[in-house]
């Protein structure tokens, strides 16, 4: 089963914000601590016009991953296009530091540095260098934010549907059910399913107790018939 992520990148990538923006949020509360998905939401955002949720997705994939070029190329693209140029040519510049091999965020620096008031550009200390200015437009549109390819992540919902399962199934066994559901459970916190987990885990301990009291009352019925 495709988890929400991956369907919501899929919309994205066609063009369907609207139709993203459900998907990515919940692949956002499956997988909190994922920088690639907050960015993901925060292009839906910015394409559907929510300025205000788009910058704090992509303030949330910063902090989370403040070494992803994506990220940081993304967030230039976003300020380019808002006209907040001297904030774009930092971003731009973050993001080809992070990543040489990102040319495109190195030629729309190039392209903003000689428009970008008051700003120092960053260059190594003893390099001699100094701002350049290119007559071409950038090869990110500004009217446009660029779609990073996808990574596989793995989705916490196989996990939590497991670790149901095995909880249930300690009303039978309960030793199976509760070392089944905490490994699920903690499996699908590790995934990024928080809340997920805590449920499967809570679950767990909760139908093994059941099903330890229910075995005691049959072996107490056993114990009573053949004495």
């Amino acid at each position: 089963m495709r988890s929400a992520v991956e369907i919501g990148y899929e919309l994205l990538k066609q063009g369907r914000y609207t139709e993203a923006l459900p998907f990515l949020q919940r692949a956002v509360v499956e997988q909190p601590r994922e920088a690639r998905v907050h960015l993901y939401l925060a292009l839906a955002y910015a394409h559907t016009g929510d300025n205000t949720n788009a910058e704090k997705h992509f303030a949330q994939a910063i902090a989370l991953n403040s070494h992803d070029a994506y990220i940081f190329y993304n967030w230039g693209a976003y300020l380019h296009r808002q006209g907040r140029h001297s904030e774009a040519l930092k971003a731009y510049e973050t993001a080809y530091r992070l990543d040489p091999a990102l040319i495109g965020a190195k030629q729309a620096a190039d392209f903003l540095r000689g428009g970008a008031p008051n700003y120092a550009a960053l260059f190594p200390a003893g390099t001699g260098g100094s701002p350049s200015t290119v007559s071409q437009p950038p090869p990110v549109n500004p009217a446009d934010l660029y779609t990073p390819a996808a990574r596989g992540y793995r989705s916490a919902s196989g996990c939590i549907t497991a670790g149901v399962l095995l909880a249930v199934f300690g009303l039978c066994v309960p030793f199976i059910g509760l070392v089944g559901g905490l490994v699920c459970g903690v499996i699908a916190i590790l995934r990024g399913s928080v809340v997920g987990g805590v449920v499967v885990i809570v679950l767990a301990i909760v139908l093994a107790m059941i099903g330890s009291a229910i075995w005691q009352v049959l072996l107490s019925l056993v114990s009573g018939i053949m004495s």
